[in-house]
């Protein structure tokens, strides 16, 4: 059964692993190894046995969580349980054999190269702790990939549930703060490999089963050998424990529940005869509470938001926190903007109806602002009162991104809309519903741009000493978010009028459609690999240069609240510093300009392009229609 499973797999593989799909396997298993060359590193350290054997314990707990978290993202296994549903097949033997095909796969590989790292480490203490390691690998790689296999049905039994989308928004959010502040680590190694763990925590993640291996290791070097059986039995039952509940829960998944949607048809008459926006207000309301998708967005923002101020507080520092309400409605905006293409086909209940289009926008603006307007200014406020000042720089930037979220939140729904699946078809993976990167950038840049009116009336108040025009700031933000939910808000409903029967079809034909639309139309796709490599990298170069090393440093030397943290500029001499910041902000413009300038001069290129195609078959076109 294994083999046959196995050979399987491969053959799936081979048939369905090629062009962008292989080009990103083979850049992830590169990565993949170099991280395992980072973890085989650790075990090679000069530090204390006692530390580097906690290094690696919580290094193959974070190994573990990896796996188990893959699932909620990587979308569907290649062999699921459901394909066998109907083959006479015992549920532990198919367990069994899917568990056999699970270790094909780069993810596996890599994962083995890693855990090779307690090999090394044994081999500091003599050849019995190296003897000894070599089964501990075997079970604590079979350990990850059965945590895997069993997450992947817990994440798909939940994804239609609200539950799980507060556990995959959780999740995405605490994922996406680590991988913009993995500087974090390199400062906590080093620390760590001066002082150690404390024993407390020391004993606790030596308690976790993906530490058990290096229990037995060490055991082994003390010649302590009933230390050295116990880890490793524990470790082998628990595996077959595991293999035993996997089969258990293989079939039709029954932990999912249908989620009941709509409410009684007397509430929903009460509001509609309040007028259409009303109507539409309360549909939106209760959709943010009942969809899974938006349950999920509506979660993402301010975890991230709070996750990303408190990190700094870990250094001493609490200069972020005033900003975590304006990061809380940023990131809704930009994590949110696929309004439309969330609600699939439903759109043509708007079309039927002409002339509601203004209602209806207005409607789920009024139900975004609903929702993460009173939460941003919440956060906005504790976070200031904890800090202590910045109040007009945190006030500023809060009403102008959520006025300009708001109206630019529409917008963008009706403008770039991203097909994806009707709510009721929707997978089990997040990256099932349609790629929505680009979208978000898109937002991420208008919004900003909406907020950088009230923010410059601040900073004119700083810069000449006059306290009342940098409290003017806070008002600047008002107004300029009442224009852009108005004139915004207005424009996305002329779009929709519009554009309404065109992004109708491109929902219904999803994302085929999109993607012969994108071969056709995409500057991004028809750049060459070197030209798209250096507008990527620009715009990274950008974003790292700006925000980061240009604008927080400036706006706490305007302030005079000087955290150092991971700031470049503050870790230089005072004479230094404002040159620094200036240089960085230089830097940061001039790559946009650049990226700008290749995106520009490669969209005049496809322009050409496409109307000398579009000339070339009327030239071929107009002999036929003669004849």
């Amino acid at each position: 059964m294994v083999g046959v499973l196995i050979r399987m797999k491969l053959a799936v593989l081979r048939h369905t692993i090629a062009g962008p799909k292989a080009t990103w396997m083979l850049t992830g298993g590169l990565v993949g190894l170099v991280i395992a060359a980072g973890t085989i590193g650790l075990a090679t350290t000069d530090a204390a046995p006692g530390t580097v054997a906690d290094l690696l314990a919580v290094t193959f707990a974070i190994w573990a969580l990896g796996w188990m978290l893959g699932p909620s993202f990587g979308g569907d296994p290649v062999l699921r349980a459901e394909q066998f549903a109907m083959e006479p097949v015992p549920r532990t033997r198919l367990a069994l054999g899917l568990l056999g095909a699970a270790f094909v796969g780069v993810t596996t590989v890599v994962t083995l190269v890693a855990f090779t790292a307690l090999v090394v480490f044994a081999a500091r203490f003599g050849a019995a702790a190296v003897v000894v390691s070599i089964p501990a690998l075997a079970l604590q790689l079979t350990l990850v990939v059965l945590l895997s296999r069993l997450a992947a049905r817990f994440f798909g039994a939940l994804a239609r549930s609200r539950t799980g989308a507060a556990v995959t928004a959780v999740i995405t959010a605490t994922m996406m703060v680590l991988s913009q502040s993995g500087w974090i680590v390199f400062v906590a190694l080093d620390v760590v490999l001066e002082t150690g763990f404390s024993r407390a925590f020391s004993l606790t993640v030596r308690a976790l089963p993906s530490s058990w291996g290096v229990v037995a290791v060490e055991a082994a070097a003390r010649e302590d050998w009933l230390w050295v059986a116990g880890p490793l039995v524990a470790l082998a039952v628990l595996v077959a424990l595991l293999v035993v509940l996997w089969g258990r829960v293989l079939g039709p998944q029954r932990l999912a529940r249908p989620v009941v949607r709509g409410s009684s048809a007397s509430s929903a008459a009460k509001w509609a005869d309040r007028g259409p926006v009303a109507a539409v207000y309360v549909k939106e309301v209760r959709t943010w509470l009942r969809d899974p998708l938006r349950v999920q967005g509506l979660l993402v923002a301010p975890v991230f938001a709070i996750l990303s101020g408190l990190l700094p507080v870990l250094f001493g520092s609490t200069a972020l926190l005033p900003f975590v309400g304006a990061i809380t409605a940023l990131l809704a905006a930009t994590t949110t903007a696929n309004l439309y293409g969330q609600d699939g086909t439903a759109l043509w209940l708007t079309l039927m109806t002409p002339g509601t289009e203004l209602a209806d926008v207005r409607g789920r603006q009024l139900a975004w602002l609903t929702w993460f307007g009173p939460l941003s200014v919440v956060l906005t406020v504790v976070g200031t009162a904890i800090h202590g000042g910045l109040w007009p720089w945190a006030i500023a930037a809060t009403t102008a991104v959520l006025g300009g979220g708001a109206g630019l939140v529409v917008l963008v729904a009706v403008d770039q809309l991203v097909p994806g699946p009707d709510p009721h078809k929707a997978k089990n993976s997040p990256l099932e519903h349609g790629d929505v990167t680009g979208q978000g950038f898109v937002t991420l840049f208008l919004v900003l741009g909406a907020a950088s009116p009230a923010l410059c009336v601040v900073l004119a108040g700083e810069l000449l000493d006059l306290p009342l025009l940098a409290w003017a700031g806070g008002p600047a933000g008002v107004l300029t978010g009442i224009v852009g939910y108005g004139v915004l808000g207005g424009l996305a409903a002329k779009r929709l009028a519009a554009r309404g029967p065109e992004l109708l079809y491109l929902m219904r034909a999803g994302k085929e459609h999109e993607a012969a639309l994108s071969a056709e139309t995409s500057v991004i796709k028809a750049m060459s690999r070197h030209r798209r490599g250096l507008l990527w990298t620009s715009f990274f170069i950008g974003c790292l240069a700006t925000f980061p090393q240009g604008l927080v440093p400036l706006g706490m030397k305007l302030s005079g609240e000087i955290e150092r943290v991971w700031f470049l500029a503050l870790y230089l001499p005072e004479g230094l510093q404002w040159p620094v910041i200036a240089l960085m902000l230089l830097v940061g413009l001039s790559a946009f300009g650049l990226a700008g300038w290749v995106y520009l001069v490669e969209s005049r290129k496809l322009k050409a392009r496409l109307e000398r195609t579009a000339e070339e078959r009327e030239r071929i076109e107009e002999p036929v229609a003669v004849g």
